[in-house]
């Protein structure tokens, strides 16, 4: 199998020289494949460092939506099977073998190595999907194979440090209209429900998902706050009515139990973490910092909510 490896990088100066070096050391016959980075309208370091690197290198003068952005990589594609990495993403010189060797596509990485207890940002959302989507997170714990259907579609954990799918298809899902930006599981979703097939979620496709400085990921959690807010809080459905009544919940702990109101709600938040630690020292992190990334993400729903009104 011959594959064309796109990277499709914004404002990646952080991590992009550790995700190149490792798509440059892929173990794979070198006339089998080819490396296409897309500079997606950086306004930092990360044309310069591609451009030290033995690639085809596409610039575009302003910031695309990722789905266009993948498409232009695509496009330019010599190859049939395509394989879009992540830019904080760190593959194995195996990869390519993996993905020949199991045979199958649109295909994910089962396993990204995440460290859990790197920052306490990483605790926090390792512990979440643990809890969201058991039993199938982490994937190793459960199986090599993972299937996605229609069925498990929403208790699977889609990650998208790498994605092997065959260019005709995405050209296809991308003439449709896609949204592939974090938190966005819409190209995933046209994959099973429109084109009615199975993505696979394989464990030996893994991956070192090296993530992002503190500082962005700081501001990241305010815009997935955003973000949830845009696609859950527009119209009324089971999410917006969870989060207006955890609010008239807690006003009305306030308005009834004033005396005790801040012993009730920390009793609550305690149970709440309770729920998600697995070990003592899951508890400790989450103490500290879960009250910092809960009031981040949720002033980017207020921010939502006051710039729709």
């Amino acid at each position: 199998m011959n594959f064309s490896i796109i990277i499709n990088a914004f404002n990646a100066e952080d991590t992009l020289y550790r995700c190149m070096d490792a798509v440059m050391a892929v173990d794979y016959p070198k006339e089998k494949y080819e490396v296409l980075m897309i500079d997606n309208g950086s306004n930092d370091r990360t044309f310069r460092i591609s451009a030290g690197y033995n690639l085809r290198l596409i610039g575009s003068r302003k910031h695309l939506k990722n789905s266009d952005a993948m498409f232009i990589g695509a496009k330019n594609a010599k190859y049939e099977n395509l394989l879009f990495i992540d830019q904080r993403t760190i593959v194995k010189k195996n990869i390519l073998n993996k993905l020949n060797e199991i045979g199958y596509s649109p295909l994910i990485s089962g396993e990204l190595n995440i460290d859990k207890y790197r920052s306490g940002h990483d605790t926090f959302m390792y512990l979440i999907s643990s809890r969201l989507y058991s039993p199938h997170f982490p994937q190793s714990g459960y199986a090599k194979e993972l299937w996605i259907t229609k069925k498990n579609f929403k208790k699977v954990s889609k990650n998208k440090a790498v994605l092997s799918i065959e260019k005709e298809l995405f050209l296809k899902l991308h003439g449709n209209g896609f949204d592939f930006n974090n938190g966005n599981d819409d190209l995933f979703r046209k994959i099973v429900f429109e084109q009615n097939l199975r993505l696979l979620s394989h464990t030996d496709v893994d991956v070192d998902f090296i993530g992002e400085l503190k500082v962005k990921t700081n501001r990241d959690i305010v815009e997935n706050g955003y973000k949830w807010g845009k696609k859950h809080l527009s119209s009324f459905n089971a999410f917006s009515f969870l989060y207006y009544m955890i609010h008239i919940a807690i006003l009305t702990i306030i308005i009834l139990y004033t005396n005790i109101s801040l012993a009730v709600l920390f009793g609550i938040y305690i149970s709440f973490l309770i729920y998600l630690s697995k070990s003592k020292k899951d508890f400790g992190i989450l103490f500290l910092v879960a009250p910092g990334e809960i009031l981040r993400f949720y002033s980017g729903t207020i921010k939502y909510i006051s710039n729709r009104s």
